[in-house]
């Protein structure tokens, strides 16, 4: 009887103290309401809409009435969408579909993120933030500017334009 006291109080200890610690605490997810803008050949969407940034996540949603009309997530390898135009996907075959395949595989999530795109490639630091002219004969001809939380990458040879305009 006396060990079997001696366990239900440890078990019963053991649990209050786990009760009462902390758990890490996670990286603050930093979400931007703003007015995005996405047309490619294949995708066409400008509206009110949100970006999530976390440790590893990039989150984009852009609303018309009130209505998500485009949902995407990006992780390290892979894109989803929550909106129903597909499930999940590579960013590559991604990029295959509706963007363009000569692009980096991080190059959406940069953008989304305000990063410098494709390894940092021709970037011109500028008032506010950078810019970068690339070009590819016959491929892409992007100009990407970063300025004071507002994106703009255009690439004229794809017919990409990409804008996220914080509403700040």
């Amino acid at each position: 009887m006396k060990y079997f006291k001696k366990i239900v109080f440890g078990t019963i200890t053991g649990l209050l103290l786990v009760g009462c610690m902390t758990t890490q605490p996670t990286v603050p997810e930093e979400q931007t309401s703003t007015f995005i803008v996405m047309k490619t050949p294949v995708l066409r969407y400008a509206d009110q809409g949100f970006v999530h940034k976390a440790m590893g996540v990039t989150k984009v949603e852009i609303y018309a009435s009130g209505v998500a009309v485009m949902k995407l997530e990006m992780t390290a390898n892979k894109i989803c969408n929550g909106s129903g135009l597909f499930s999940c996907m590579s960013k590559a075959e991604f990029n295959k579909r509706y963007l363009s395949s000569h692009y980096p595989d991080s190059t959406l999530e940069n953008i989304f993120r305000g990063e410098k795109i494709f390894a940092g490639a021709n970037v011109k630091a500028i008032a506010g933030g950078f810019e970068q002219n690339i070009l590819k004969a016959g491929v892409y001809a992007i100009k990407y500017t970063v300025l004071k939380g507002n994106i703009v990458f255009r690439d004229t040879i794809s017919n990409i334009l990409i804008k996220v305009k914080d509403n700040k």
